[in-house]
């Protein structure tokens, strides 16, 4: 078939669809002419006759059947094929379609092989028709002119006869081919294209209908949510592939074990769900997870390599009480989580506390994502001061959050949260503007030789996002404030978690005239051979290290260390949590500069700095 002589007219609104299927035609030497919508189409055919129109169902204005609806009332354009794209599945949206004249339908999202394909089937097919028109035309023809002979009409009658069924049985094999394909296409549709289970789609089909289906049949299931358990470090160590191998042998597994007892679908990655009949019972549904745990004892053999996995089991007892398959997903979800907090190799039964759970976490990230849109953060600052003189000499700002309607909270409710949504870099970047905010105030009461050094916390998600030297640029030149007013403090296990991707960042700020701080040291696994790779001007001990100071000889030898290795590298010292007068003057002896503690003062809000430095306050006892 030589593609060039084709014309195809492309009918669709949406600008992906027409560029996708633009290089799929293109790319195979077709002709194409691309119409945006219906009235555009049916003005071109009038210019224009194409060989073949690719029309989208759903357009503005004029749909898709009303446009094939008109085609086939024009005699110009009634026999041009249309095939309708679509992501309708239901069958009457396809009668109509075929009950207006279209020959096929293409289901978006739209695959190459099947566009392709379905294409050159019709082409063909009308080209054969067309053929065949052109032929019994001229046989007719032929016939007429040989009736005045008869033994003329007799071989013409017979090549007619041999014609035709050649003819048919050219149509008949296009007809199987075609069905053939349909077939394929509906498999395909509803099964998983790596282990042959049932997919996604599938799945949600089921559950709905079977929710539905349970206000009048009362038909019970349970449904087992398996998980593999760290899954990842066999792509990580052994590539994708050898995880596929896994993820197939697995299905294979459960497949064998389940098909007679309920039905098995992959949801995706490592993700399974199984529909079981009948409401979860204990002890008597036990036996199913125990046998599922059982399959999985004897370890995949992967070319080289005996793989052993473990899988995580959460269990929605029952679809009764369920409204939609995502309320269920949810559930089962949320088991299946705590049963990998438990450790993994374990299964969870839902329970209304997990549901209580999980909702209260749903609405505090979804809280957390307003207050970070609307800006509800804010800084309380902890003076820290010089242990010699128990004078202030700075500040570390604390994130805190002006909840609409819980009023403060503190970083230990969202912190950790806002670090598993990924949104941890947002509030760091909301804190370094604010505390820069607040020094542009202060610059304008006081001279900005007398404004404090502001510590803000920084955390190593922030420290790895391309753009963060140009938004602390940015903010800096925006509130005028001169870089050595500002020290970022990360924490020991945040600088050495990223130190290969953060290093040279941390070089780039610290070129800016930024001092950088290492938070809580002694708490993480930093190497301490690397530490002088760093461009580090502060090193903090944490409170667990001054807490136990006065209590035992460890504690003060291990201060004793952390000090000696800072001055040595050139750090000046804060020793944090600091409580009693009798902590203070240990950290003097052991040559501690710097502290901060409820000793001196607990974090306060910008509206008491301010007075502090207005009296310039200092913390004698």
């Amino acid at each position: 078939m030589d593609n060039q002589l084709y014309l195809i007219l492309i009918v669709d609104d949406n600008p992906s669809n027409i560029a996708l299927l633009l290089f799929i035609l293109e790319e195979s030497n077709f002709r194409v002419l691309v119409a945006t919508n219906g009235e555009d189409a049916l003005r071109k055919v009038e210019e224009v006759t194409p060989d073949l129109i690719l029309l989208d169902v759903m357009m503005p204005t004029i749909d898709g059947f009303e446009v094939c609806r008109r085609l086939k009332e024009n005699l110009t354009t009634k026999k041009i094929p249309v095939i309708f794209m679509t992501a309708l599945a239901e069958i009457e949206n396809k009668v109509k379609g075929f009950a207006l004249g279209a020959v096929d339908y293409i289901t978006k999202p739209l695959q190459q092989d099947e566009v392709l394909s379905r294409v050159r089937l019709h082409l063909k097919l009308h080209e054969l028709n067309r053929s065949l028109e052109e032929k019994n035309k001229y046989l007719t023809e032929e016939i007429a002119a040989r009736l005045r002979v008869e033994m003329e009409l007799k071989q013409l009658n017979q090549h007619l006869d041999r014609r035709v069924q050649e003819r048919t049985q050219e149509l008949s094999q296009a007809l199987k081919e075609l069905q053939l394909r349909e077939e394929r296409l509906k498999y395909e549709a509803t099964h998983d294209s790596l282990t042959g289970l049932f997919n996604r789609a599938w799945l949600i089909d089921t559950l709905s209908r079977k929710i539905e289906n349970y206000q009048f049949q009362q038909n019970d299931y349970s449904i087992l949510f398996i998980d593999l358990d760290q899954f990842q470090k066999i792509n990580d160590r052994l590539g994708y592939l050898a995880g596929d191998e896994v993820l197939k042998s697995l299905a294979n597994r459960l497949q064998n074990y389940l098909s007679s007892i309920g039905k098995i679908a992959r949801l995706g990655g490592d993700e399974f769900l199984a529909i079981i009949p009948g409401q979860w019972q204990v002890p008597e549904s036990e036996s199913i997870i125990q046998n599922i745990f059982e399959q999985l004892k004897t370890p995949f053999s992967l070319k080289n390599y005996q793989i052993f996995v473990r899988v995580s089991i959460g269990i929605v007892p029952s679809i009764n009480g369920y409204q939609n398959s995502t309320d269920i997903l949810r559930d089962v979800d949320i088991a299946l989580y705590q049963a990998k907090q438990m450790g993994g190799g374990c299964y969870m039964v839902i329970t209304p506390e997990m549901q209580s759970q999980a909702l209260e976490r749903i609405q505090l990230e979804s809280d957390i994502r307003r207050g970070i849109k609307e800006e509800q953060f804010c800084l309380y600052y902890q003076p820290i001061v010089s242990l010699q003189t128990q004078t202030l000499v700075g500040f570390e700002a604390l994130i805190r959050w002006q909840h609409p309607q819980l009023g403060m909270v503190s970083p230990g409710v969202f912190i950790e949260v806002a670090e598993e949504m990924g949104v941890i870099s947002e509030i760091d970047l909301l804190a370094f503007k604010i505390a820069c905010q607040q020094l542009a105030i202060w610059a304008e009461q006081f001279t900005v030789c007398k404004l404090p050094i502001i510590n803000i916390n920084c955390s190593s998600t922030r420290l790895q996002q391309p753009e963060i030297l140009e938004q602390i640029s940015l903010i800096l030149n925006d509130y005028g404030i001169p870089a050595s007013k500002i020290k970022l403090e990360v924490t020991e296990s945040g600088f050495f978690k990223t130190i290969n991707t953060t290093i040279n960042t941390l070089r780039q700020i610290h070129k800016l005239g930024i001092k950088l701080c290492i938070d809580d040291f002694g708490t993480g696994y930093s190497s301490l051979s690397r530490l002088h790779n760093f461009p580090l001007d502060t090193l903090k001990i944490d409170r667990s290290f001054v807490m136990r100071l006065t209590s035992n000889t460890e504690g003060e030898a291990m201060i004793q260390t952390i000090i000696s290795l800072a001055h040595n590298l050139n750090m000046d010292v804060v020793a944090e949590g600091i409580e009693t007068q009798e902590q203070v003057e240990k950290l003097i002896e052991l040559g501690c500069e710097y502290g901060q503690g409820y000793l001196f003062s607990k974090p306060l809000p910008s509206q008491q700095v301010t007075q502090c430095l207005i009296d310039r306050l200092d913390f004698t006892h």
